[in-house]
Parts: C-alpha cells; sequence; structure tokens
C-alpha cells in the first residue's frame, strides 16, 4: 500500500513538472508571437496548479510535531537554491561573452537578482530589479513555509495563525515585496497547511469512498482555467478572482492525484512518470538554469523565419525537455552538492549510511 501511494504521488510530481516545463514555453514563445486560445488554456490549466500542488504534498508528507531540522532544510532548500544561482551566474557570464555583451554589467544585474530571489520583477523591491531569479524562488519560498508549519503547528488554533500569516503575507505584497521569498512563504503555508490535513484526515480514502466529489474538484478546477487572470505564487499574486484562483489551485491538486491514481494502472507510463516525479527537483533547477542562461528570445525569432507555420511554444518544448533532463543529469555530477537535488537519493544515501554503521557497531 505504502509504495503504491509513494508512486502515485511522484506521478503527479512527474505531471506537475512538465507542466512547469510545458507552461514556461508557452510563456516565453508569447513574448515573440501572441498566444491564441490553444495555448492561452493549456498556460491556464498549468499555472493553476502545478506549483500548489508541489506545496500541498511537501506538507502532506510534513511531521511539523517533531523539531525542526535546521541542518537538512538549509541544506536541501537554501543550499540548493544557492548552488544554482551560482551555476546561473557562471552560465550568464560565458553567455555574456558570447553575445559580446559586458560580462560585469550582466553579473551584477544577475547577482542582484540572485540575493534577491524573487521569481519574478516587482514594482515594490526593496531596490530596482531587472532580472529575475525565476523558478527557484520555490525553494526559499518552501523554506520559510516549512519553518512557519513548525512554528505554527505547536501553537493553539493553529488555522487560525495559518489564515494570518496567508492575510498578511497577501496584503503585505501590495505595497512592499521583501527579498528572500518571506512573504511567498507565508502565503504558500496554506497550501502546505492544506496538504498537512489532507494527511491526517486521509482525505484520500475519504475521496474513493465518495467518487462524487472528484466531479466537484473537476469543476471547480474548470472554472478557475476558464476564468484565469493570472496566478503567481511566486509575487502573491492571485489575479482578479483569488479566492477562485486558491481554491483551484487545491482542486486542481486533487484532480491531478486522482488521474495518477488511474495513471499508476499502466505499469510502463506510470513508471516513466514516477521517475520523472522523482527527479522533479533537479529538473526545477536545470530548468531554471536554461531558462535564465540561454537567448531564447533571440532563437525563437530565428526559429520562427525557419518554421513559420510551427506553434513556438512546441517547438520550444520538444527542444528545451531534454535539454532540461541532460542538465539535471549533470547535476547528478556535482561533488558534494548532487545529493540536494534528489531528495530520494539521499534519504537512500542516508538510510545505507545509517545500516552500515549499525552493522559495524
Amino acid at each position: 500500500m505504502t509504495q503504491t501511494r509513494i508512486r502515485f504521488f511522484d506521478i503527479a510530481r512527474g505531471i506537475a513538472i512538465l507542466c512547469v516545463i510545458l507552461s514556461h514555453s508557452v510563456l516565453m514563445a508569447g513574448t515573440v508571437t501572441p498566444l491564441h486560445t490553444l495555448s492561452h488554456t493549456i498556460y491556464a490549466a498549468c499555472f493553476s496548479f502545478h506549483m500548489p500542488l508541489f506545496f500541498i504534498l511537501s506538507g502532506y508528507f510534513m511531521h511539523p510535531e517533531r523539531k525542526f531540522r535546521w541542518g537538512k532544510e538549509l541544506r536541501e532548500l537554501v543550499g540548493t537554491y544557492a548552488v544554482t544561482a551560482c551555476i546561473v551566474l557562471a552560465g550568464i557570464a560565458i553567455a555574456a561573452k558570447g553575445l559580446r555583451v559586458s560580462v560585469r554589467e550582466s553579473l551584477k544585474i544577475w547577482g542582484s537578482a540572485a540575493v534577491y530571489a524573487a521569481g519574478d520583477i516587482s514594482q515594490h523591491a526593496l531596490w530596482p530589479q531587472s532580472a529575475r531569479i525565476g523558478a527557484i524562488w520555490f525553494l526559499l519560498s518552501l523554506f520559510w513555509a516549512h519553518l512557519l508549519m513548525h512554528v505554527f503547528a505547536k501553537l493553539p488554533c493553529t488555522p487560525v495563525w495559518v489564515v494570518v500569516s496567508f492575510v498578511i503575507g497577501y496584503a503585505s505584497a501590495r505595497w512592499i515585496w521583501l527579498p528572500w521569498d518571506i512573504q511567498s512563504g507565508m502565503c504558500t503555508l496554506a497550501f502546505v497547511y492544506v496538504g498537512y490535513l489532507m494527511k491526517q484526515y486521509d482525505v484520500l480514502a475519504w475521496l474513493k469512498k465518495y467518487p462524487a466529489v472528484w466531479v466537484l474538484m473537476a469543476v471547480v478546477w474548470l472554472a478557475d482555467i476558464v476564468l484565469f487572470s493570472g496566478f503567481s505564487l511566486a509575487l502573491n499574486d492571485y489575479g482578479k478572482t483569488p479566492v477562485l484562483a486558491a481554491l483551484g489551485g487545491v482542486a486542481g491538486t486533487v484532480c491531478i492525484i486522482g488521474i495518477s491514481v488511474l495513471v499508476d494502472r499502466v505499469q510502463r507510463i506510470g513508471g516513466i512518470l514516477a521517475w520523472i516525479g522523482q527527479t522533479s527537483l533537479a529538473l526545477l533547477c536545470a530548468h531554471l538554469i536554461e531558462d535564465d542562461v540561454l537567448p531564447w528570445a533571440l532563437f525563437l525569432t530565428k526559429i520562427q523565419t525557419v518554421l513559420p507555420h510551427m506553434p513556438l511554444w512546441i517547438v520550444l518544448f520538444v527542444v528545451r525537455l531534454p535539454l532540461d533532463f541532460f542538465l539535471a543529469w549533470c547535476l547528478s555530477k556535482l561533488p558534494y552538492a548532487s545529493l540536494w537535488f534528489y531528495p530520494m537519493k539521499a534519504k537512500q544515501h542516508a538510510l545505507s549510511v545509517a545500516q552500515t554503521s549499525h552493522a559495524n557497531e
């Protein structure tokens, strides 16, 4: 039973990380050509759930009643962010030299972005930003969400504290955006808490008992996609319908989990998606590296002249997907820090070390 549950959760992560890459490809292509109905729908569907899913599943496996493991959290989240940001800066320097632009100025711009750690450019930043670090904002946001979850879980009226955190993070973002994704973590805590409650009350078993609820979740998710007006957890921007956006993120996650349960019955496809899910952190960081470093707008302009009738978002997705897998493999070869990008391997390594140590006693 445990293996089945773990596998379909990995499948859900696999679907989500593919949707991250796909939606970013649509977004990037949209800077060169306008989005049409299909591409906009794909963009809305992906953005409506992919980041909430990662936070919700993180909460599902949390144990906030235990002590906060500073070393593990700093290493796996903050450390992984720092290593990825350093790789981005190295790539930016190489790219700047190749494009014959100022390496110093490029590093100044992207160094500031790496220090600020914002997922997107905010008009309310403490100092002006010309670039954004991108998708790895998720790592620092998750760190703060985990920390707050451990604090609030030990206080009376935990749900009240979660709501207060969300309100403060959401409201303050309207007039100031602090560095290091602090406010983002204050809001994404709500999704982490939802995942925690799903585990505590065995919501998945309840959903299996009452399958009509799946239909309700699908309706909410569909409504969110149809009325989509933007959704960025990176800047606490929930669009024109913030309540629907938040509910749609949860409903979309539940639907993807349900789809993953069905996919799990197909051995080959389920196995591939589960493997992708286990590699999702490395893929996220690899995707961020190529997204920041490579001059995609320049490439897409040239591709458009060669393939004028081919949707650019499809071309970009097909090109960058194998590139992301290759870069993720490269991250697995990093000395010392490689396991930070592969939590599953890190757990297996720690277990192996513990067993060896125990056997030698």
